[in-house]
């Protein structure tokens, strides 16, 4: 009886050291940064935005009003005289008050604007990729869990089954054996479809196509900054592109809107030459100036509306200055907090579990231990190993939110 028992025991714990590993071969993380920022859609659309605004720059250098050439013709008849009226004229808008100037200026801010927010796009886009790459390796993990258990399950029924024909045990081991198959393969389908769905996550997230299988292979190396949390909230202030964004995107709007005012007060003058020539052989040349008075309209609503506009940006950047250090002094408490979790379970609950296993074995062996315990026992076991997974993962979002609380320096 014994020897039965052990050998069953044997069989059905087998499987238990199968290490819950990713794929041998799959997309690195480097690799996964990379293809993101070349195929990103959310990249790609702040990239058209950034040569957009390159191509206002540009229009803003051009002088904005093109010459007017005009000419006229008149015909003179009278009882034995037909003569004509010739005339050409020549009108050019002028620049002035520094127009071109603050419009240049605005430009320029407006570019900066755009390439901050491109490097601002890249910063939540590699946040991302590193949230859904690791989401996809821990889906990896748990759905081989889940095989593992299923397994494991399965070759319980098995035995149970066999024990029953032999008379050891009664229907309800083998009713109980039944419904832990049921339940594994209830978490092996979960697992698959979170699986899947981390995969979809990571594609979207790197723009790749829809038929393309993903799979990744992790390594412990995260790219984690170094310094105290008052040097990571420095850093951050001078470096996030939002914020610089932000700034630009109120000094921009600040321009405009003293351009409009200059406008508004100043009007271009508009210079004017002409040459005609009149019956009885008549040449005349002149020139000529006009100059809109600034009465009725001044551009006052474009003003307020621009530095109504101002002002909002100017309470974006107080509130990204006052948020940013909160961001990163939680996602180092994340962090923290992530990190201790993981070592207890690196540290004591794993290797616990494993040890459990081996007592499970010998507690059955000896008859301490009936169907019942063993299954209740089991299932803890594996919760635990489930458990572990999670911390993990939530190590590595923790440090994907410190790496991109604290960004790099942007454009």
């Amino acid at each position: 009886m014994d020897r039965k028992r052990s050998a069953w025991m044997a069989a059905v714990l087998g499987t238990a050291h199968m290490a819950a590993a990713p794929p041998a071969t799959g997309l690195r993380l480097a690799d996964a940064l990379v293809r993101a920022q070349a195929a990103s859609p959310v990249v790609q659309a702040a990239a058209a935005d950034l040569d957009a605004a390159r191509g206002r720059l540009r229009q803003a250098r051009l002088i904005p009003a093109n010459p007017v050439l005009s000419a006229d013709l008149a015909r003179h008849s009278a009882p034995g005289e037909d003569t004509k009226d010739r005339g050409v004229q020549l009108e050019q808008e002028i620049e002035v008050g520094g127009q071109r100037g603050l419009r240049i200026a605005a430009a320029d801010h407006d570019v900066a604007h755009a390439g901050y927010l491109l490097a601002d796009r890249r910063r939540t886009v590699d946040g991302e990729v590193r949230r859904a790459f690791f989401g996809l390796a821990a889906a990896d993990r748990r759905q081989q869990l889940a095989a593992e258990r299923l397994a494991l399950a399965a070759r319980l029924a098995e035995a149970a089954r066999r024990r029953a024909r032999a008379g050891e045990v009664g229907a309800l081991d083998v009713r109980l054996a039944e419904l832990e198959t049921a339940r594994a393969e209830q978490e092996r389908t979960a697992a698959e479809t979170e699986r899947s769905r981390a995969a979809a996550r990571l594609a979207v997230a790197i723009g790749a196509p829809p038929d393309e299988p993903l799979g990744v292979e992790t390594d412990e190396q995260t790219g984690l900054p170094e310094g105290t949390e008052q040097s990571l909230v420095a850093r951050a202030l001078a470096a996030r592109p939002d914020l610089a964004a932000a700034r630009e995107e109120r000094a921009r709007l600040e321009t405009e809107a003293a351009l409009a005012r200059r406008r508004g007060l100043v009007p271009n003058p508009v210079l004017r030459g002409f040459y005609r020539e009149e019956q009885l052989e008549e040449h005349i040349v002149g020139g000529g100036v006009s100059v809109p008075l600034p009465i009725w309209n001044r551009e006052q609503g474009t003003q307020a509306a621009l530095l109504g506009g101002a002002r909002g940006a100017a309470v974006e950047t107080a509130r990204l200055e006052a948020a940013i250090p909160r961001e990163v002094h939680l996602a180092l408490v994340h962090r923290t907090a992530a990190e201790e979790a993981w070592r207890r379970y690196e540290d004591v609950a794993l290797p616990a579990a494993r040890s459990a296993r081996e007592l499970l074995e010998r507690g059955y062996d000896a008859g301490y231990l009936s169907l019942p315990d063993l299954l209740l026992q089991q299932d803890r076991l594996l919760q635990t190993r489930a458990a572990a997974i999670d911390a993990w993962r939530d190590l590595r979002e923790a440090e994907a939110d410190v790496i991109e609380a604290a960004a790099e320096p942007g454009p």
